[in-house]
Formats: C-alpha cells, structure tokens, sequence
C-alpha cells in the first residue's frame, strides 16, 4: 500500500485493491467539469471520489 501523504498530511487516496473498481471514461459540460476541477484540488480529492458522493445518494433516492 502507498504510505505517501498529501500535501496536507491526508493519506493519498486509492485503493489497496485496483481489482474491486472499474474504470470507464465520461463526458461532462466543460463549466460542470471546471467546477469539479476546483473543489478536487481545494479539498485534494480525486475526481471519482466526488462522483461517487455525489452519485450513490442520488441513486438511492431513486431506489438503486
């Protein structure tokens, strides 16, 4: 596993085990991708990681 920190001291984000994600590609709309940019950096997320929690409440709303 990567014992590597952030510039902040966080862990670096990833998973132990690549197998148990899948990876695919996406388009979005350049300003929505803008603002994922921006709050990515400014909290030292990756991109997936505010999909995810963005996406998995909106799908349980939705009953998926």
């Amino acid at each position: 596993m990567d014992d590597r920190k952030t510039a902040r001291g966080r862990p670096r984000l990833g998973s132990p085990n690549p197998d148990k994600h899948i990876k695919f590609s996406m388009s979005l709309p350049p300003d929505l991708y803008q603002r994922l940019i921006a709050y990515c950096e400014s909290e030292e997320r990756e991109k997936s990681f505010a999909i995810r929690k963005a996406l998995d409440p909106w799908l349980k709303e939705r009953g998926y």
